[in-house]
């Protein structure tokens, strides 16, 4: 199969999410929305490019063929079950207990071992997102299901 024809797909399906995305942020009230508007319209445009690009590429008749192996679908299909999983652990269990689950298995699934590193980076990218959507995007999340089952 062609690379080009690969890509393109996946642009087009880029930029379907993207402008999902948009649309979600667009209900953002405030300042707080104005950063995820931006990001989210920035992913339209580029994955649009992107798409462009390949689908010329597919047309001319040009670009590589790949044949992915075994490992490869094997971590396309993990970062696309973890995606699954975030998404509903987000909704049953919490942002950011998901977020602390799956982004360790994650990396050790795709082959990562250092387990100092997989905590240290899971601590760093918790942080992260709790600067992110409490202090600058000032968005109420839901409760996580872990500290209202001990009453916090």
């Amino acid at each position: 199969m062609r690379k080009a024809a690969v890509e393109t797909g996946v642009s087009l399906l880029v930029t379907l999410i993207s402008i999902f995305g948009f649309l979600e942020a667009l209900s953002y009230a405030g300042e707080g929305g104005l950063m995820p508007r931006v990001v989210m319209a920035l992913a339209i445009l580029l994955s649009a490019i992107w798409a462009v690009q390949s689908a010329r590429t597919v047309l001319a008749g040009s670009g590589e063929v790949i044949a992915p192996n075994a490992q490869q679908l094997r971590s396309a299909a993990m970062l696309i079950v973890a995606g699954i999983a975030l998404l509903l652990g987000i909704r049953h269990v919490g942002f950011y207990t998901s977020a602390a689950v799956i982004v360790p298995l994650l990396g050790y699934g795709l082959g990562y071992r250092n387990l100092r590193g997989l905590a240290i980076g899971t601590v760093l990218f918790l942080i992260l997102l709790i600067a992110v959507f409490r202090l600058l995007l000032a968005v109420p999340l839901p409760p996580e299901a872990i500290l209202t089952l001990i009453g916090l």
